[in-house]
């Protein structure tokens, strides 16, 4: 019901959009969050699981349920602070492949999409994540094939907020990518230390 609830708001816009405070502390998230918006033909969603937090997304039911893929709030996962100081809170789908299925920003405080840039415009870019590999390299402008980086057009006079949002959707997605194992987590060789004879 709340989900819905915000679902029918949020087209009013997510400019400092009040959230309730059970969005990032309740098990169930798809309960205050509109899940579905960001793992079309989901039926199901799980409780949070796992360290950072997700939700795994389900179709079908009893013996036919099948695991389609996983959703997660970027506040749960990282706290990157956008031109405003404050973090754009996104809700973001991954499939089982580690491909972003939807993005949708639930909240922001950038004063500059108040200044003649629509809410539009934001909403624009965050849909180029859609169908992209969260292990590939996407930066913002041009791409660098030679390099394999997948450029992605930028907002002229917000720079900084589609930087800080490129990371929040990336590093959220490699997080929750590694725990599901989607990614392999490469490990690290040991720190190797010098012995000094000196004080």
């Amino acid at each position: 019901f709340l989900a819905l609830c915000w679902s029918v708001l949020g087209h009013a816009g997510s400019y400092d959009a009040p959230l309730p405070p059970q969005l990032h502390t309740d098990p169930d998230l798809c309960a205050y969050a509109p899940c579905r918006e960001v793992m079309p033909g989901a039926e199901t969603f799980s409780l949070r699981k796992g360290r950072p937090s997700y939700v795994e997304a389900y179709r079908g039911s009893g013996a036919q349920r099948q695991l389609v893929g996983y959703v997660f709030l970027s506040t749960d996962i990282v706290d990157i602070p956008a031109y405003s100081g404050k973090p754009v809170v996104t809700l973001i789908g991954m499939d089982t492949k580690g491909l972003i299925t939807g993005t949708l920003i639930l909240r922001h405080s950038e004063p500059i999409l108040l200044l003649g840039i629509p809410e539009s415009v934001l909403t624009k870019f965050i849909h180029q994540y859609l169908g992209k590999f969260i292990g590939d390299k996407i930066e913002i402008g041009k791409s660098r094939e030679g390099e394999g980086f997948i450029g992605l057009d930028a907002i002229t006079g917000a720079t900084v907020t589609v930087i800080a949002e490129n990371q929040v959707i990336m590093r959220s997605g490699v997080a929750i990518a590694r725990q599901v194992g989607i990614l392999k987590v490469e490990p690290r060789p040991p720190a190797i230390f010098s012995a000094l004879n000196e004080k």
